[in-house]
This record gives structure tokens, C-alpha cells and sequence, in this order.
């Protein structure tokens, strides 16, 4: 009886971290934790996603950056793929002689080759 509870609790466990992907057309809200990037994504098909970087200030621009090329790459998983920016690209002044306005969020679509 005993090998069999021990035998239920990593099963539970792992039943507790799975994972299922939203169906297509569903937003889901995500955050990389190596960037410290909040963003949105929804698969549009099998090989196109629309990526949605939330904006997070004039300072982070160069890492939200990086972090949709890299993101595209694993999304399509090493393959080539066309990134699409759609809004939210950044001026980028060292030393603005004017106050920066809002800027949207780096809203991107990713299409796998």
C-alpha cells in the first residue's frame, strides 16, 4: 500500500504542471523571465503568431528587442521566419531635446518559413 502512495505523488505532481496551449485565435498573457519582458501572444495558425511586447519604458526598448528575435526563433524553432512590425517602434535619441511621447506596445507578427 505504501509503494503505491509513493508511486501517486510524483504522478500528481506532474499532473499539477502540465501545460496545454490555448486553441488558435486565443490571447494568452505570458513573461519571460530571462528579458523581463510581459507580453501577449496568439497563435493566428500553424506557422504565424501575432506577439505583443508591452511597452515598459524608453530604457528597456533595446531589450524587448532583442527579446522578440529570439522569441520568434524558438517560436518557429530554429527555422527562418519573417517578423512583421506592425507599431510600437521607438526614436531612439541619447539625449532627447524634447519630452518623448507615448509609445504603443511593440505589436509584431511571426510567420514560420
Amino acid at each position: 500500500m505504501r509503494n503505491s502512495s509513493l508511486l501517486l505523488i510524483p504522478c500528481a505532481l506532474l499532473a499539477a504542471c502540465s501545460y496545454t496551449a490555448p486553441p488558435i485565435g486565443e490571447q494568452e498573457k505570458l513573461y519571460d523571465f530571462d528579458e523581463r519582458v510581459h507580453y501577449y501572444q496568439t497563435k493566428l495558425s500553424s506557422k504565424k503568431y501575432r506577439v505583443e511586447v508591452v511597452e515598459d519604458g524608453y530604457q528597456n526598448f533595446q531589450r524587448q528587442s532583442v527579446f522578440i528575435l529570439r522569441h520568434a526563433n524558438n517560436l518557429c524553432k530554429g527555422r527562418t521566419f519573417t517578423l512583421k512590425v506592425i507599431k510600437g517602434v521607438q526614436e531612439y535619441d541619447r539625449f532627447p531635446t524634447t519630452p518623448r511621447k507615448y509609445e504603443p506596445n511593440l505589436l509584431t507578427e511571426v510567420t514560420c518559413d
